[in-house]
């Protein structure tokens, strides 16, 4: 097993680093949601300059409770790219707001359009699919792993639809077809496959990136970007600093990836997000 040299300290000379990330089987563990010492870690990110962001498939309630709970004010990005949201005193020229966040991007809500096709979606490929929901409670937890009272925060999508997809990889590409005659898009995420508008991690987080620059034009920044499936592939490819958490399922991941500066951690989550996050830092000081 490799030993991880902890870095008492992440301050780095004139420089902040935006580090965003995916949350499921990258900041916490796939099967119990453990986060580890990520937490404490972000907390000592935080206090040293630097900012992470979720983006996440997460709803925007799931992550309103989660940042309440861990007393976190930070931005985030939910619902794969989207909604943007921001503490209100984070940036100072957004008018609309959502609870005690400044909206930063909101896509179009996905409620109505998905439900003009759903009936004709279930009539094609309905041996192939199943809508997350319209199952039951109880397969809902078996599936997602979440208690009851989560399922209801994670049910509570704005802008994007979760399916399980059941079949092969030619009949998901006519899937995307038709989803893409009516301007939508399907990705897969580590459980479920998710359709939406055409939005992704990347966009959303490029969008977020300019706002820091513009807010605060006298910093230098840098990007990291962490995730595992396929649904992180172009935050992923949109960072100075890529991160792949090892999982069973993402062998094959990296012939995705773009960028020469590619890290790969050697453990799962939660242990291998601050695998990742030891291995950047320490490669940026090697480099001033």
């Amino acid at each position: 097993m490799s030993i991880i040299k902890i870095i008492m300290t992440y301050k780095i000379d004139n420089l902040s680093v935006l580090i965003f990330t995916d949350l499921d089987s990258s900041f916490l563990n796939k099967n119990d949601f453990s986060f580890g010492n990520n937490l404490n870690t972000t907390k000592q990110l935080i206090n040293d300059g630097h900012s992470v962001i979720f983006n996440t498939s997460k709803t925007f309630i799931e992550l309103k409770n989660f940042f309440q709970k861990e007393s976190f004010n930070i931005p985030f990005i939910c619902e794969n790219g989207g909604g943007i949201y921001a503490p209100k005193k984070h940036f100072n020229n957004f008018n609309q707001t959502k609870n005690e966040y400044n909206i930063i991007f909101e896509s179009k809500r996905i409620v109505r359009k998905i439900s003009s096709i759903k009936n004709e979606i279930k009539k094609i490929y309905g041996k192939y699919l199943t809508f997350f929901n319209d199952l039951d409670d109880e397969e809902k937890e078996k599936l997602s792993g979440l208690s009851r009272n989560e399922i209801k925060l994670a049910s509570e999508r704005e802008f994007t639809e979760l399916i399980i997809w059941q079949s092969n990889i030619e009949n998901l590409q006519k899937l995307k077809e038709y989803l893409e005659s009516h301007n939508l898009t399907i990705i897969k995420g580590g459980r479920f496959h998710h359709i939406s508008n055409n939005i992704n991690k990347g966009e959303a987080m490029l969008r977020l990136v300019n706002e820091y620059k513009k807010h605060y034009s006298s910093t230098n920044f840098i990007t990291i970007a962490v995730g595992d499936s396929d649904n992180d592939l172009e935050m992923l490819n949109c960072a100075d600093y890529p991160c792949i958490v090892k999982s069973s399922d993402n062998q094959n991941f990296v012939e995705n990836i773009k960028s020469s500066n590619l890290f790969i951690s050697n453990r799962k989550a939660p242990e291998g997000w601050s695998e990742c996050i030891e291995q950047v830092f320490e490669s940026i000081r090697r480099q001033k």
